[in-house]
């Protein structure tokens, strides 16, 4: 990790600007190879980046939101896109209609101006925790995620990585009014979003003198905090008749909670879906560490993200919503921050997942679904 020390000279906001670009470029690069020699399909980068989740936004995007489950197609028969909450979505509907640009266009755009961002604001945030160095470190590990193919497509997973910690650095500096708003567009973000009133209630508690005001005051933030999800429900309630619509519709994807009775031939399934498992047991991991640490808030905020997924009875996209969550990359940082020859294994690690999982999303490969 000596090499990395040429780089302390360059201003952070730069070393930043410098890391995304190489890391983008090394995508494009990658989509360049894959399309000319294995691929064979010759599509434009946009449009191989949107799969998946991506056409379910897209149909947010263009007609908003169901009124009943679909009937077709037949892949999508049973289901409704009230699983995906609107702030992601209807934000790009907004850069559409300004633009005229096509919308794959614009959701791809957006979020490799919001991935700088959040690589930034990571560096902030380890400033408040760790020395020069290893917030540095921090943010290649972020810059170069296995799961950047999220970051660059049509999902959600950018905007929630640059709201969560925003999120947590105004909770930490105690600018909580703050800290709530961006928790609110966190809970209208993705479901796990409403996760951060937790730890935002804890810390308000811990570091507030209760009296009749701070507790009016706690209540007040607190219900800031999850103001994207009532909203949500709100609107779910009147559109369709259902404030929980978006967690019912969850079984049409196959998720059904612990099978009791056949529980070990499920755990089984669970641990044979390698990829997703290998990222749940680590993030995982890195929780404890970071209890062990006395890192509650985040280690709190990041069982209480992954566990859901699991809880469904299914590992299906529990890597992506491992590690896409900065509290992983954060635990990383706590865990390697002492050891040079530990910092430069997880580098090249992570280099590999980054390239080789960029390929994967090429090939359709199901375990990034």
């Amino acid at each position: 990790m000596a090499g990395m020390g040429r780089f302390l000279k360059i201003h952070w906001v730069f070393y930043c600007i410098l890391l995304f670009t190489v890391s983008r470029v090394i995508m494009m690069y990658q989509f360049d190879l894959a399309n000319d020699i294995m691929v064979h399909q010759h599509k434009d980068f946009f449009a191989a980046m949107c799969k998946w989740d991506c056409q379910w936004y897209l149909t947010i995007i263009n007609d908003g939101y169901d009124l009943h489950a679909r009937v077709a197609p037949k892949i999508w028969r049973g289901l409704a896109n009230w699983a995906f909450f609107p702030l992601y979505p209807y934000t790009v509907k907004i850069l559409v209609d300004l633009t005229g640009v096509q919308a794959v266009v614009v959701g791809v755009v957006l979020n490799q101006i919001i991935v700088l961002m959040a690589l930034m604001v990571f560096y902030l945030y380890l400033k408040l925790f760790v020395d020069e160095l290893n917030s540095r470190f921090g943010v290649v590990l972020l810059a170069f995620s296995p799961f950047s193919v999220y970051f660059s497509s049509l999902y959600t997973e950018a905007l929630f990585l640059l709201l969560s910690l925003l999120a947590f650095y105004f909770m930490r500096t105690n600018r909580l009014i703050l800290s709530a708003i961006c928790g609110g567009f966190l809970s209208a973000t993705r479901p796990i979003g409403v996760m951060f009133s937790l730890p935002f209630l804890g810390h308000h508690l811990l570091h507030t003198k209760l009296t009749a005001k701070s507790m009016t005051n706690i209540i007040i933030l607190s219900i800031i905090s999850i103001s994207g999800l009532l909203a949500y429900m709100a609107y779910l309630q009147v559109h369709v008749g259902d404030f929980l619509a978006f967690q019912h519709i969850q079984k049409g994807w196959g998720r059904h909670g612990i099978d009791t009775y056949n529980l070990k031939r499920q755990i089984g399934e669970m641990i044979g879906d390698t990829h997703n498992f290998l990222f749940f047991s680590l993030s995982f991991v890195v929780s404890i560490y970071l209890l062990v640490k006395k890192h509650f808030a985040e280690a709190l905020f990041n069982l209480l993200c992954i566990l859901p997924g699991v809880m469904t009875g299914t590992m299906m996209s529990e890597g992506r919503f491992c590690g896409t969550l900065f509290t992983l990359y954060f635990g990383l940082v706590i865990v390697a921050r002492k050891s040079n020859s530990l910092k430069l294994s997880l580098v090249l690690v992570f280099i590999i997942f980054y390239t080789s999982y960029f390929l994967y999303w090429l090939a359709h490969a199901k375990f990034l679904i």
